[in-house]
């Protein structure tokens, strides 16, 4: 069962959009979204660079790059140890940039997913010792909760920059510089910077202290895609990071990342959305880590030669390819497993199989959450171990919920969203039955019932070019700051729609004089609906065109004389992004 409802119209809706010189339902989208003033308003429809913090303000940032600028100067080595994901994997390619400028004899490192795991574990700190032989590790997103792997590095007499984004754990690492907005005494004023964004922070601090310039520009590039990817919220300085970085992506002359835009599909000369980076270039890049080594998505943003560039976004492609098909089995498999059940039954979902690939399962634990509407956390096994990753849903705080678990684990860490921990295997039963039991108790009934929340209530007809405009100006959409989803209360299909892929819907909605193109992935369910000039009510995002314009994606339906607003109802046509 969905439970559908409308929220109301905020009550300062009318003043803001009066002081902002904006229309009603503008307004009132901007209110849900914490803003309350004229001033407030032009900053989030405008995100400026200029508005970015001063990086001084995030504690240790000028420790370390001191640190940095020290060692490069008297050529020592410097491993920048990494992450195999997407906001990792760009905050080495921002910092390495940044000391390779500054004349430093700086190497990259990334952990391989399956032969190392996740961190500053000891053991992978001896073989960067082995391999390397730094002076100084510097870590981007990761090493906050690495106490063991920060003291055997420092053991060995090498110098230690832990920068992170994850929440702090109740010891921070001794003898390390750390940079991380999170930590106890951090004034900073902005606590939501992915790791990428820590890195672009550092890597100014670095050329300040060098006294060279950077391109703030070259930065935000990679900057914007691991922000969007690591599914921060997209709010304060990550909007102005992911918008300016978006813009910028427009005038991409880098091999490396225009032959990665060309691959995804986006056009050269033309700035790609959130939607494009989330769904299009994102997994490209992450599919290498998930399921070799992350080093062939850092080389892309360290080519140089046009060709070779090409060939890597294509190689990346084909990596995806495979990574989706992995996912897909594990994903069904789970699921096979759930409804073999009976269904979910306890208020979080916890699964494992030992051939399931842990490249993907994040990935398939994020499907089964939106599926299911509760958490999920899927484990793989590696010898006696089991190692996991799991996803959340609004409502749900997965590493606080989690940390009353912490005895289970060897190793844990994440935010409130995602997760990682490894445990041992032969205590996964009891982990499972412990989890379900704590889940149940923790969560309320009202958050796993699954809501069709509508922000405001827009008829068609209200839905005129300067209402769009300034819509469209809302964008980058992520958490925090979702694309609006609407409610028209009775509309029908102008014409016959047509299918639209395998199982979607385009076509022309009318209603009292105003019409729009829409489309829909729920199409066999939706064109049932509205067969005949059946008035249905709908939910809808206004989205562009990429053939100019806009549309409505609609996102549920029901015929539009049935139920109430606010009423329990089955879900008769619910559209999901294919």
């Amino acid at each position: 069962m969905t439970r559908r409802t409308t929220a109301p119209l905020p009550q300062a809706a009318a003043e803001l959009g009066a002081a902002a010189g904006l229309p009603l339902p503008a307004a009132a989208l901007l209110i849900r979204r914490g803003i309350r003033s004229g001033d407030e308003a032009k900053e989030f429809l405008s995100p400026d660079p200029s508005r970015l913090h001063d990086p001084s303000l995030l504690k240790g940032v000028e420790e370390a790059a001191s640190l940095l600028v020290s060692a490069s100067a008297r050529g020592n080595r410097i491993v920048v140890f990494g992450d195999y994901d997407v906001d990792g994997v760009t905050a080495v390619a921002q910092l390495r940039a940044a000391l390779t400028r500054a004349g430093a004899d700086a190497v990259a490192f990334l952990p391989h997913r399956l032969k190392d795991g996740y961190g500053l574990k000891p053991a992978t700190v001896r073989r960067v010792l082995a391999e390397h032989r730094p002076a100084v590790i510097v870590t981007v997103d990761c090493g906050i909760t690495a106490l063991e792997g920060v003291a055997c590095a420092r053991e060995a007499g090498v110098d230690v920059i832990v920068t992170d984004h994850h929440l702090v754990g109740e010891q921070i690492p001794a003898g390390a510089v750390v940079v991380n907005p999170r930590q106890p005494g951090c004034a900073y004023p902005y606590k939501d910077l992915a790791a990428c964004g820590i890195a672009f922070k550092l890597a100014l601090a670095v050329a300040g202290r060098a006294g060279f310039p950077l391109s703030v520009e070259s930065l935000l590039r990679p900057a914007c895609l691991g922000t969007i990817a690591d599914l921060v919220p997209l709010t304060g300085e990550n909007r102005v990071i992911a918008a300016a970085g978006l813009r910028a992506l427009a005038g991409a002359r880098a091999p490396g990342i225009a032959a990665l835009l060309r691959e995804s599909g986006v056009r050269a000369g033309t700035a790609p959305s959130a939607d494009d980076v989330a769904y299009r270039v994102a997994p490209r890049l992450n599919a290498a880590g998930r399921i070799d080594t992350a080093e062939l998505a850092l080389a892309l943003f360290e080519e140089r030669d046009p060709g070779r560039a090409s060939r890597v976004a294509e190689e990346l492609s084909r990596r995806n390819a495979e990574r989706q098909a992995i996912e897909r089995r594990v994903t069904s498999e789970a699921r096979g497993r759930v409804e073999a059940a009976g269904g979910p039954g306890a208020a979080v979902i916890v699964e494992a199989d030992p051939a399931w690939h842990r490249g993907v399962l994040g990935i398939a634990a994020s499907r089964l959450a939106r599926d299911y509407h509760r958490p999920v956390l899927l484990f793989g096994f590696d010898g006696d171990r089991a190692v996991g990753s799991g996803r959340s849903i609004p409502g749900v705080r997965l590493h606080e919920t989690l940390r009353a678990l912490s005895t289970f684990f060897l190793e844990f860490g994440g935010h409130d969203q995602a997760v990682g921990g490894t445990l041992r295997a032969e205590r996964f039963a009891e982990f499972r039955e412990a989890a379900r039991s704590h889940f149940t108790a923790q969560v309320s009934d009202a958050t796993l019932e699954r809501v069709d929340l509508a922000e405001l209530e827009l008829p068609l007809e209200e839905v005129t070019p300067e209402l769009a405009e300034v819509l469209l100006r809302f964008e980058p959409h992520g958490m925090g700051n979702p694309r609006p989803v609407f409610h028209c209360g009775s509309t029908a299909f102008e014409g016959t729609p047509q299918p639209l892929g395998e199982r979607g819907l385009r076509g022309r909605l009318s209603r009292r004089g105003g019409a729009l193109p829409f489309l829909s992935w729920a199409g066999e369910s939706l064109e049932v609906l509205g067969r005949g000039g059946r008035e249905i009510a709908i939910h809808y995002r206004l989205q562009r065109r990429r053939s100019g314009g806009i549309e409505a994606e609609i996102v549920s339906a029901r015929p539009a004389a049935e139920g109430s607003a606010g009423a329990p109802e089955p879900a008769l046509a619910a559209a999901a992004t294919p």
